[in-house]
């Protein structure tokens, strides 16, 4: 067993990558916020949506961590769709 100090060593590692991760994510979502602006598209997409959702629950490994995977994808989403409105707008 580690120790708690190791565990949050870790954690900070994972967190700068985390980070690193969803600013290069944003930074698509950027682009497609565009694309739509510039083409006349809805900014909500259930459907495409549905499909992020199902492809990156059939790809998750833990069973018991699945749920809350499913949580922060949609979270995920929710931030997304609102960072697109905010480009727009201006």
């Amino acid at each position: 067993m580690k120790d708690l100090k190791q565990c949050r060593e870790q954690l900070d590692i994972i967190d700068k990558e985390i980070i690193k991760l969803f600013e290069k994510r944003m930074s698509v979502i950027k682009d497609v916020a565009l694309y739509k602006k510039q083409n006349n598209l809805p900014i909500v997409d259930e459907e495409r949506e549905k499909i992020i959702l199902q492809n990156n629950l059939e790809k998750f490994n833990n069973p018991e961590l699945k749920q809350y995977y499913q949580t922060i994808l949609k979270a995920y989403i929710d931030v997304n769709k609102q960072y697109q409105i905010n480009l727009i707008k201006k």
